[in-house]
């Protein structure tokens, strides 16, 4: 994990590593278990280093994925954390994931502490910021095909290990759309 988070951050020195890794407490998680359910605040970090997990959200009683993580990653509910209020989204396994989590009340103190560690905290901020970002305009610049063909090149991960029912979900298609889109490009 030290090696992910230097790799988005830069590099941390010793004594700062080893005063981060002191407060992330190992946890392991089930295909199918929930790590955030809805309307709960969000008090952790995870830093995933092995397994999948998906971030969705409910409009209207059916379920929408948001977002897909596999590991090496480390990811939150960005939003939930900075305001302390409950989380519109849900995180589930969708493999079983092994965990190395950090307590958001923790996060402040080892702020003070480390310039090093604020740089991650930071880094790590701007990352989901990117994300969102690209996301935002791969749905404004994009049509359905479009969508799937950048999930084709830039995330085949995701095709590969996730339900088609939740990437069809996260592209804003049906899974028969997606199902129609995925003939169109292997018939082509």
């Amino acid at each position: 994990m030290r090696k992910y988070i230097e790799h988005i951050a830069g590099k941390m020195p010793d004594k700062d590593w080893q005063l981060y890794k002191q407060h992330l407490k190992a946890v392991k998680s089930k295909k199918g278990e929930v790590i955030l359910g809805l309307q709960k605040p969000c008090k952790t970090i995870w830093h995933m280093t092995k397994g999948a997990v998906r971030k969705f959200e409910m409009d209207n009683g059916i379920e929408k994925t948001t977002h897909f993580y596999v590991a090496p990653k480390v990811f939150t509910v960005l939003h939930s954390v900075l305001t302390g209020g409950p989380s519109d989204l849900s995180i589930i396994c969708e493999e079983d994931c092994e965990f190395l989590t950090l307590d958001i009340d923790q996060l402040a103190d080892l702020y003070q502490q480390s310039i090093y560690i604020e740089r991650v905290g930071r880094r790590m901020a701007e990352e989901e910021f990117i994300e969102e970002f690209s996301m935002r305009r791969m749905f404004l610049k994009l049509d359905a095909l479009q969508r799937y063909e950048y999930m084709e090149q830039k995330h085949p991960e995701v095709l590969m290990r996730f339900q088609l029912k939740d990437v069809a979900t996260f592209l804003g298609v049906t899974p028969e759309t997606l199902s129609r889109l995925r003939k169109m490009r292997f018939s082509a």
